[in-house]
């Protein structure tokens, strides 16, 4: 059980969560530039060197105290 709990905690580290702007997400260009940079500060800017790189697209709904939604 320890071993196993350890492997898990190892694998979460290299676990690296990334939330993209929506007006980002379905943009090649945009996109290679945020995996260009995040690479660079994991430290190999050629490869991700075994992370675990997830993108979560922004998507928030904000809505004022009126009850009015502010894009």
């Amino acid at each position: 059980m320890k071993a196993e709990f350890k492997r898990l905690s190892k694998l979460d580290s290299k676990v690296i969560k990334v939330t993209v702007p929506a007006s980002a997400a379905f943009n090649l260009e945009s996109m290679n530039k945020i995996t260009a940079e995040v690479l660079g500060k994991l430290g190999c800017p050629g490869c991700h060197s075994g992370f675990d790189i997830r993108f979560d697209f922004e998507r928030r709904f904000i809505f004022d105290e009126k009850l009015q939604f502010r894009p």
